[in-house]
């Protein structure tokens, strides 16, 4: 049953309006203005009022609808289980029932008014097929309109996590987002030191060499990334191809870890009293391994989740942007953690050997339940339980992620939106 709706009287201009709505509409995408202007002054203005029925389910398509303000609910009831189910499009136009009025299908879903009131055009069926018959270029534009639809929304970006490239690198964009990111990164690093060795010190330490230290090592990551993909083709290499794709991906941070043991040292003085040029090398070896996995995260991880996020913000670059970074900081900050925690015991502690410093670690991070339930299993079992336990939840990690995801965010961000300012600059000059 089609509740009647009544014609309404509108204050502004209607077909002003009706043509603005058949241009958002993906259908009429191609239809020229004059074209628009036309179809529009075959619709008629209505207004509905609240759980009125616009379609009824599997009645006949002999009509559609543009939206012009309220809601609007979609129903679908399955026949062959009786369950009703909400029904909602990807595409976001306010059309209903465009799709269906070419080919006269029945109405897939039943549509009802929820709003206090909904104010809609409507066209009839009979009307646009004279009009289409009248007009075939009209057909024509309707069905380039919908092709290039049906293209956009099929269109998928999947490159493969080392085939990333990186987009030609603006150094003082860089500069900026690292000098920023530095005082963030040395704030939640003496946390995670003081939450891993139970000794506080100032939040921002030697920030002197911390944020030029900072800069060079950012810009380093950015740089030696944009250079291995011009000079360096994986492709070239035939079977050896994903290997030298790996080997350009690591580079960065191994080649980066000296700057990085600089950083890390400008941390440690209070408790380790060596001097600069000897308490920088020491942890170097973890280090090199977080190096890898930040260097990857911030390079190839990002873009590649940031890739995969694009159709989810379509019309927000900037979020895209946001929420890879925050899932690139994420399984980033996981990874290094254990590597984090090693290097940091054997800055602060560099008269003990790895195996005493990893069995600090576990002693640190293993859950006092998993201790009280292996107390009586044997040696051997109790230590590996333990030891799996402390890597897979390690004491500290929320901490480290945080750090990392903030890192990844403002550095990703940061550099994505000076970059955009200066893209619309160049466009407008």
């Amino acid at each position: 049953w089609l509740a009647p709706m009544r014609a309404s009287k509108r204050s502004d201009d209607p077909v002003e309006t009706c043509e603005k709505l058949l241009s958002q509409c993906e259908m009429f995408s191609k239809v020229p203005p004059e074209s628009l202007a036309i179809i529009s002054g075959l619709m008629t203005y209505r207004t509905v009022r609240r759980n009125e029925v616009l379609l009824q389910q599997s009645a006949p398509s002999d009509r559609f609808f543009l939206l012009e303000s309220g809601e609007i609910s979609r129903r679908f009831k399955d026949p062959e289980d009786g369950k009703t189910h909400n029904v909602e499009y990807a595409i976001k136009a306010k059309s209903v029932n465009s799709m269906k009025i070419l080919s006269g299908d029945p109405v897939y879903a039943t549509v009802k008014c929820m709003s206090e009131e909904c104010r809609l055009y409507e066209l009839q069926r009979d009307k646009f097929l004279k009009l289409l018959s009248n007009k075939p270029e009209i057909t024509i534009q309707i069905a380039e309109g919908l092709c290039e639809e049906v293209r956009r929304s099929s269109k998928k970006y999947r490159t493969p996590l080392l085939q990333q490239k990186q987009q030609e690198v603006n150094v003082p964009a860089v500069a900026i987002a690292a000098g920023i990111e530095s005082y963030y990164r040395s704030a939640l690093n003496a946390m995670l030191n003081a939450r891993l060795t139970g000794v506080k010190s100032d939040l921002f330490p030697n920030m002197h060499i911390q944020v030029p230290t900072r800069i060079a090592y950012i810009v380093g990551f950015k740089g030696l990334r944009t250079i291995f993909d011009k000079h360096v083709d994986a492709e070239s290499f035939g079977d050896n191809a994903t290997a030298v794709s790996l080997a350009t991906a690591v580079a960065p941070g191994i080649l980066m870890t000296p700057i990085s043991s600089v950083l890390e040292a400008s941390n440690a003085g209070h408790l380790n009293p060596e001097s600069m040029t000897t308490r920088w090398l020491r942890g170097v070896v973890p280090r090199a391994g977080r190096e890898i996995i930040f260097g990857v995260g911030l390079n190839q991880l990002s873009d590649y989740f940031e890739e995969r996020m694009t159709p989810m913000f379509p019309q927000n670059p900037m979020m895209a942007n946001a929420a890879g970074s925050l899932a690139a900081g994420v399984v980033s900050g996981y990874l290094s953690h254990v590597p984090h925690n090693l290097s940091t015991y054997k800055l602060m502690e560099p008269n003990k050997s790895y195996g005493q410093l990893f069995k600090m670690f576990v002693d640190k991070s293993c859950p006092p339940i998993v201790d009280a339930s292996t107390s009586a299993w044997p040696a051997f079992a109790r230590t590996a339980t333990r030891s799996i336990f402390s890597v897979m939840f390690p004491r500290g990690v929320m901490i480290r992620t945080v750090q990392i995801v903030g890192s990844f965010m403002i550095l990703n961000g940061t550099i994505n939106y000076l970059q955009l300012l200066e893209h619309n600059k160049i466009q407008r000059a």
